[in-house]
């Protein structure tokens, strides 16, 4: 079984450079100073670039799995619900089965329609490094085929993936451009929306599992009830973003809200109950620290007996990784993200590679006669940007 070697995760690059004009955009060419007490009437024109309307493709469940045509029907169904519940990393564990059964094979078919599928659901569970593997190791066997639709295919998905990470990047610098106009409205003493914009900037982090950043907001959140005299509603904001900053494991942070919250102010009893969901959230992320390294662990072997000729062993580390990392929280696949202008950096060149490899989806759908295919790879290049 000739299979492509794969393709390690992609390394961030951080532009310290980029830190700096930053500052500047905020400090030195931000909008003009106003009296302290005018409220704020709205966001500054260099804003209003940033909003758009997120587009994600559907994922379209039945579809995929009837062209999969599953001789079991008990794992279809079972792949069919949890991909229906969103429970992503545990239906890509049995999809990995199907693969390792199709390769073991040799049915490559089987196992190029089989990945092309992980590689879509990892897309939808933002696991854009694992997506961009399976859909490259779909591409290979594909094309060693001849397969003109499927390599068509893995070219469209992977023109959405580098969409995706252009509109994560996006709507991550969106939320950090309102939190530090957030900071700088408050610091001068306009409070008006402040809060509004703060509990949004929390909302859009949590979606795209920026939980530090989340914290930070609630922290900013906090620092705006001082401002305002409301202690309980401070301390509150204070726990939460304890809570979160103890999810992924940052304790000096923590020990240093917990410091400053008031028991007084906030009560024994629920700032017991607090130091209690902490100490859950330490516990599990010290499991998820375990259970990830496991997963990294079982991943190595996997590239060990496939390099050795032992595919079947092979293919079951592979799946024994997917099984560990099911049993970990999102939380552990997210807690180190690249900062923000890295992130926004990066991003640039994942529109060059989306539009590259739409244009080659399109030739081939043109190629293949699919004029309905190809005028979706050209919405798609629309929402590039």
């Amino acid at each position: 079984m000739d299979l492509r070697r794969y393709i390690p995760d992609h390394a961030v690059t951080t532009v310290p450079l980029l830190a700096v004009l930053l500052a500047l955009h905020y400090f030195v060419l931000r909008d003009e100073p106003v009296e302290p007490g005018i409220e704020a009437s709205g966001a500054p024109a260099y804003y209003e670039h940033w909003l758009y309307t997120e587009e994600i493709v559907e994922l379209d469940i039945d579809g995929e799995l009837d062209r999969l045509e599953l001789d079991d029907a008990a794992r279809d169904r079972r792949i069919r619900e949890l991909l229906r519940a969103q429970q992503y990393q545990q239906a890509r564990t049995l999809l990995l089965e199907v693969a390792a059964a199709a390769a073991l094979r040799e049915d490559q078919a089987r196992l190029g329609d089989t990945l092309l599928l992980l590689g879509e659901v990892a897309i939808h569970q933002q696991e854009l490094a694992a997506a961009e593997i399976y859909l490259q190791e779909a591409l290979y066997l594909t094309m060693t085929q001849d397969n003109l639709a499927g390599t068509a295919r893995c070219y469209e998905l992977l023109g959405q993936l580098n969409i995706r990470a252009r509109e994560l990047a996006r709507r991550a610098a969106t939320t950090y451009d309102d939190l530090w106009q957030a900071r700088n409205l408050t610091a001068r003493g306009l409070y008006h929306g402040v809060s509004d914009t703060l509990e949004r900037v929390i909302r859009e982090n949590l979606e795209i599992r920026r939980y530090g950043a989340a914290a930070d907001a609630w922290e900013a959140l906090a620092a705006l009830y001082d401002r305002l005299h409301d202690d309980y509603q401070a301390e509150l904001a204070r726990l939460e973003a304890a809570r979160l900053f103890a999810s992924i494991g940052q304790s000096t942070h923590v020990d240093r809200l917990l410091a400053g919250v008031d028991s007084n102010t906030i009560g024994a009893a629920q700032l017991a109950d607090v130091r209690r969901d902490i100490e859950r959230h330490y516990t599990e992320h010290q499991r998820d620290q375990v259970q990830t390294s496991q997963a990294h662990d079982y991943r190595m072997l996997y590239h060990h007996y496939l390099r050795i000729g032992q595919p079947e062993r092979a293919w079951h580390f592979r799946i024994k990784s997917s099984q560990t990392l099911a049993n970990t929280s999102d939380r552990a696949l997210f807690q180190r993200q690249a900062d923000i202008i890295a992130v926004l950096y990066n991003s640039n060149f994942a529109m060059a590679r989306a539009r590259e490899y739409l244009e080659r989806a399109g030739t081939l759908y043109e190629e293949s006669g699919n004029p309905e295919l190809r005028a979706q790879t050209r919405e798609l290049e629309e929402q590039i940007f």
